[in-house]
């Protein structure tokens, strides 16, 4: 018990010197490690604690020595003896050596089917739709098959038995049959999530993890000195000279499969990386040894307007956080989400280079943080204050509503030890922020509603042919070609050719385009291929240089507001 309480003490200590740098916290660190890589520590809540003190050191680490130290012990950590002992509960930490449950998307699983089949599984214990997975194996079965399967009773997990191959487990054999032929894959997807599979992946090798969440980096910032919080001008952020690079196809293919093992290690989904495309990957070297890698969507997944790219932060290669960055109207929308374990260090530095990066990418001059970041159903964000956060860097509201509640709370906050209670909390997270490099604007998004868009469409297209959509689309591509002097687009790329059929019925809706000046009508062409085109952040560019467009949008959206 002594020589636990020992552990403990040390461990401790080092949390302490977690921000801490210098020759002699350096020291101190070393010997403290020293003592606790080969030694097992009494709780898996303190098992859990070293490993994120150790992802902590290798993003801000103090000297070579210590670096290589902290390397060599989160490479063997799913060794020691009391990873091993608390494995079962420590389920669900990301944490190398322990098992992962969580209910993916149909293409995340997969690619984990992909990447590490013989691990994964269909947890049935926790799986509540089994008679709806049985009656969607009847119809993704072969014709031959179906009889058999409206015949004979068997549940759904003894039919998948008898289905599958004797190398592919019971849950690389549904997503290889979710990922079949012949069916739409909006179909699919419909289906798959009404089922709400859940998945039980249990550790091996290639297992997704945090503690081997690592991109090398070509130069390490060492953190020489301890860390001071001292406030980011965010306007003079947005203007630090960033230089954006593509990655070559084998780099990227490596960082998005980074992006989706970082989402799966903390059982995590998100749109942006589950449809990566590889051919858009960007990534931009800011200060203080951090990267920002930026990561383009698959153009059938696109938005119908804006624009997203999924964000990885990286620092000296660790990934400490994730994000969107919407953009349109020289405005962007940014989602910011630091990792548990760096969060304090230097958040506000990290968000300056997100914000910069996305400046930088979509020329935008406005951003805002949507309500669910602040607050509005998040229990996570009110309890961290995420609305002061933004709030200290200059973020508003624009709702006159809110601007009184924000102005309260501000005169309230320059008294001493003032917090804002979680209800105050909750009713600012209902209004999106904003910070602005220029004038305020009211074309920005998100006050332009795309949503809005969509019903103006639907009621377009409703009013003027009814159940006929799809002869209303073919009539409005007919109109939409002549207008723009288009012969053919069968010389179009496939992408091309998908995003004139989603936009053709959006823009016959919006605008009598047939009116507009050459000019205007070529460039409006190239808006449209560009939406198709490889790097998804070109067609931004295009759409907000065509005043013309950029005002009929705007105007449709407000109209059916």
């Amino acid at each position: 018990m002594v020589f636990m309480a020992s552990l403990r003490t040390k461990l401790k200590r080092l949390e302490s010197l977690r921000e801490t740098f210098g020759a002699t916290a350096a020291s101190e660190k070393l010997d403290l490690l020293a003592d606790l890589e080969h030694k097992s520590l009494g709780r898996a809540a303190e098992v859990g604690r070293l490993h994120e003190a150790l992802c902590f050191s290798r993003a801000w680490p103090d000297n070579p020595k210590l670096l290589a130290t902290v390397n060599r012990m989160l490479k063997h950590f799913s060794e020691r003896a009391d990873l091993n002992r608390f494995a079962g509960a420590l389920e669900d930490s990301g944490i190398d050596g322990t098992d992962i449950r969580f209910r993916f998307y149909r293409v995340t699983a997969l690619w984990l089917a992909q990447r590490c089949g013989d691990s994964l599984h269909i947890d049935w214990e926790q799986f509540e739709a089994q008679d709806r997975l049985s009656r969607a194996l009847e119809s993704l079965a072969l014709f031959s098959e179906r009889g058999a399967l409206q015949q004979y009773v068997y549940d759904a997990a003894d039919w998948i038995e008898r289905m599958r191959s004797d190398d592919e487990t019971d849950a690389v054999f549904l997503s290889r049959l979710f990922a079949a032929r012949g069916t739409a894959d909006a179909v699919l997807d419909s289906v798959y999530d009404e089922l709400d599979v859940p998945f039980y992946l249990s550790a091996s090798a290639t297992t997704p993890t945090r503690t081997l969440e690592y991109v090398r980096p070509k130069v390490i910032e060492y953190q020489r000195h301890s860390i001071e919080r001292q406030t980011v001008d965010l306007r003079q952020a947005a203007h630090r000279p960033i230089r954006i690079e593509n990655v070559d196809r084998r780099q990227a293919v490596r960082l998005v499969d980074l992006a989706k093992s970082a989402m799966v290690a903390r059982s995590r989904d998100l749109d942006a990386f589950a449809y990566a495309s590889a051919d858009d990957v960007m990534r931009a070297d800011c200060s203080h040894g951090i990267q920002i890698v930026l990561i383009g969507m698959l153009p059938a997944k696109r938005y119908l307007l804006e624009c997203e790219y999924g964000y990885l932060m990286l620092r000296n290669g660790v990934v400490v956080g994730y994000g969107t960055g919407t953009g349109l109207f020289g405005s962007c929308q940014i989602a910011f989400n630091l990792f548990p374990t760096f969060r304090g260090a230097e958040t506000t530095e990290l968000y300056a280079s997100v914000l910069a990066t996305f400046h930088k990418l979509f020329d935008a001059d406005t951003f805002s943080v949507d309500s669910y970041q602040i607050g509005a159903d998040n229990d996570e964000a009110i309890d961290s204050g995420a609305w002061w956060f933004y709030a200290s860097k200059g973020f508003r509201p624009r709702a006159s509503e809110a601007i009184r509640l924000a102005n309260a709370e501000l005169r309230k906050a320059q008294k001493k030890c003032y917090r804002s209670s979680k209800s105050t909390l909750r009713r600012l997270a209902n209004y999106p922020l904003y910070y602005a490099l220029a004038r305020n604007r009211q074309d920005v998004l998100p006050i332009v509603c795309t949503d809005s868009i969509s019903l103006g469409v639907l009621d377009y297209v409703s009013k003027r042919f009814g159940s006929q959509r799809e002869e209303g689309s073919r009539r409005c591509s007919q109109e939409l070609a002549k207008a723009l002097g288009i012969d053919s687009i069968s010389k179009w790329t496939a992408d091309e050719q998908l995003m004139w059929q989603r936009l053709n019925p959006v823009i016959t809706a919006v605008a009598d385009v047939k009116k507009w000046p050459k000019a205007d009508r070529d460039a409006l062409a190239e808006v449209i291929r560009a939406k198709g085109g490889v790097h998804e952040k070109d067609y931004v560019k295009l759409f907000d240089a065509h005043r013309r467009l950029r005002r009929a949008v705007a105007a449709f959206a407000a109209a059916n507001e």
